[in-house]
């Protein structure tokens, strides 16, 4: 059950975070987060645009680690098992 668990957490985490970043990567403009959002396109300011896709992507790390630890639980799992 904890496998299924963090599976379910780690794409929650890496869709809430990686579907903005593809969204930027292909039209060009990133929203800010918070309560005041605001577009920032990349021709205007490259620099803020490359600072908040990069945020974007370490936002992912969590969803990577939690679906790195269902892997590692269900290897573990499978090895664990007695022989038949």
């Amino acid at each position: 059950m904890l496998q299924i668990a963090l599976i379910i957490a780690g794409l929650f985490l890496l869709a809430r975070e990686g579907i903005p970043w593809i969204s930027a990567m292909t039209t060009g403009t990133i929203k800010t987060r918070g309560s005041r959002r605001e577009l920032v396109h990349r021709r205007d300011e490259p620099g803020r645009f490359r600072t908040l896709t990069g945020q974007r992507l370490r936002g992912m790390v969590p969803g990577l680690l939690c679906l790195a630890g269902a892997i590692g639980l269900s290897v573990w799992a499978v090895l664990a098992m007695p022989p038949a």
